[in-house]
């Protein structure tokens, strides 16, 4: 995901909330359609390909990915324009709060037992006092004086 969004600057999965986002990246609906990728090599768009297949046991190891062709000839060629137009596409990419809020959703659901999710989702309900499902300063402030029994300042926050 992260080299689809360094080479065209927005995400392979997007959406208004984060069951239509989780939708995407489950069907593993993306595109390589948009004007961005009109100078992007067809070897870099397999690699992207092959790194996003969503079946863990057809998706390519980190070892085999560092043998494909398009990472062998970057090693010795650099495209300036393409580098500059990424880089343009980046400082304009601006992962909204439901974007980042979506990433570190799916991380955690693939990092987390069923039994771990359950306990922080009863935690986090918790916490969310207004129930708005969302967690502010004060709220993650008080949650973890009273599960963690410790104080945390705003910078910890």
């Amino acid at each position: 995901m992260l080299c689809y969004i360094l080479l065209s600057g927005f995400p392979p999965f997007n959406g208004e909330t984060d069951a239509e986002i989780m939708k995407k990246v489950r069907a593993g609906k993306y595109s390589f359609d948009a004007k961005h990728w009109n100078s992007i090599s067809d070897s870099a768009k397999d690699f992207i390909r092959q790194m996003l297949t969503f079946d863990q046991d057809r998706r390519p190891t980190a070892e085999q990915l560092l043998l494909h062709p398009w990472i062998a000839d970057q090693i010795n060629t650099v495209d300036e324009s393409v580098c500059i137009s990424s880089l343009d596409n980046l400082k304009n990419f601006k992962a909204g709060v439901a974007m980042k809020q979506s990433t570190y959703a799916f991380i955690a659901s693939q990092l987390v037992t069923k039994q771990e999710r359950y306990r922080l989702a009863k935690v986090f309900k918790s916490m969310d006092k207004n129930g708005d499902g969302k967690l502010s300063m004060d709220e993650v402030k008080e949650g973890y004086a009273d599960h963690y029994g410790r104080l945390i300042s705003d910078k910890e926050v």
